[in-house]
């Protein structure tokens, strides 16, 4: 690492959200990698703030219902997002002027089959809605492991990867990376990686193409990581752009 590291520049997160402002474009996918705790949600976050506009909206698959996940909820407010758990959402005037929608699953806990039933539904409503959009559009799936996976959506989720519409991005933020389909590693423009122990993660970096998997493991192993006030760590990312191909080290501040 000592000898790659001078080879990448190292920016702050300010400079970088105002290069990515500029610089992304409608259609282009992206990937976060890493383990739980390191900040994905708060960069994907942070990015999604820079790319949205009422003319390319988003939508942003929430993991968890109301009163888990506190974070989505403060989310939607600084991104001028209206929060729904049915797709499509029913009409209101003041969405013309929204950057989009927060998808949350509903808080059932009466029946675990019909709740899970439910969430695959209104998931795979807004993922289809997203895949044939002919408006800029974003798809930010938080916890891409459980759209996949456990809501057995992979083959929507691949095809938006694959063949969506040319103005439909899908975003997505991984925590096991081993288990994901390689279109998450192949089909994006922009990657971001975090540090991760768990070696059969790291392995997958040979997907990515274009960059020595060796090289990027040496490089996320040296990211520095912080715990803030509350508790929670957060880190530097590695960002690799595949056109090019080029990288660049985002600090966290």
């Amino acid at each position: 690492m000592t000898k790659a590291a001078p080879e990448i520049d190292v920016v702050s997160r300010k400079e970088f959200l105002q290069d990515w402002k500029q610089n992304y474009g409608p259609g282009q996918h992206v990937t976060m990698l890493g383990p739980t705790q390191r900040g994905k949600t708060t960069l994907g976050l942070q990015l999604l703030s820079a790319s949205v506009s009422p003319e390319h909206k988003a939508v942003i698959f929430a993991g968890k219902p109301k009163g888990r996940d506190k974070t989505m909820a403060e989310a939607a407010d600084k991104l001028n997002m209206r929060v729904v758990e049915e797709w499509p959402p029913g009409y209101s005037y003041k969405d013309r002027k929204r950057n989009g929608y927060v998808l949350r699953p509903h808080q059932g806990m009466k029946d675990l089959d019909k709740d899970n039933a439910n969430i695959r539904e209104q998931y795979r409503k807004a993922l289809m809605s997203n895949y044939a959009s002919q408006r800029p559009v974003i798809s930010f799936v938080d916890e891409a492991h459980h759209v996949q996976n456990d809501l057995r959506l992979k083959s929507e989720y691949e095809a938006a990867l694959m063949r969506g519409a040319p103005v439909n991005a899908q975003w997505s933020l991984i925590q096991r990376g081993r288990y994901m389909s390689y279109l998450a590693y192949d089909a994006p423009e922009h990657i971001f990686i975090f540090y991760d122990p768990d070696l059969s993660n790291r392995k997958r970096y040979s997907e990515i193409g274009g960059v020595d998997p060796k090289y990027l493991e040496a490089v996320t192993e040296e990211l520095k990581t912080y715990r803030g006030k509350n508790g929670n760590t957060i880190s530097e990312a590695l960002y690799v752009r595949r056109s090019g191909p080029e990288l660049m080290i985002v600090e966290i501040a």
